[in-house]
């Protein structure tokens, strides 16, 4: 720490307190979500801004439309899902790893939403969530006189 002035030791500090709060915010939303079972799964997941809305992909393998739960707010994306049938199969398992039985994934947004007009599909296993962005959240060109 040597050179470091006692202000940027301070913001260091400040930093770590706040991703250890959002750590456990996280984990408490996990922990109190519907349906979440220890040992959920968090999927990979990406987000693409289209300019009018945002896309979220969410790698869902295994997990039927009926089995996937989607909440949408103003400023994140929520993925449940929770195999509700068992993949039948003849014999014995020498290796099993490919048990998934719930996931959860929480996205926060990169800016406002509207919620009420996300739409999902599911399609080879991924998820599609599109979310026309907020009237506020979109830049406007402003002439300077």
């Amino acid at each position: 720490m040597e050179g470091q002035t006692i202000q940027e030791i301070a913001n260091l500090i400040a930093q770590t307190q706040r991703e250890v709060e959002k750590l456990f915010r996280d984990v408490w939303a996990r922990l109190s979500a519907e349906g979440f079972k220890f040992g959920a799964w968090e999927p990979p997941v990406d987000v693409v801004d289209r300019g009018d809305e945002l896309v979220v992909l969410v790698d869902v393998p295994g997990f039927s439309k009926e089995d996937i739960r989607v909440k949408v707010t103003e400023t994140a994306v929520e993925v449940f899902a929770q195999r509700t049938t068992e993949i039948p199969i003849e014999g014995r398992y020498i290796i099993r790893q490919r048990v998934r039985d719930s996931i959860y994934r929480k996205v926060e947004l990169p800016v406002k939403v509207r919620p009420e007009l996300a739409k999902a599909k599911l399609e080879n296993g991924v998820l599609e969530v599109r979310i026309p962005k907020s009237e506020v959240a979109k830049e406007i060109q402003v002439l300077v006189e």
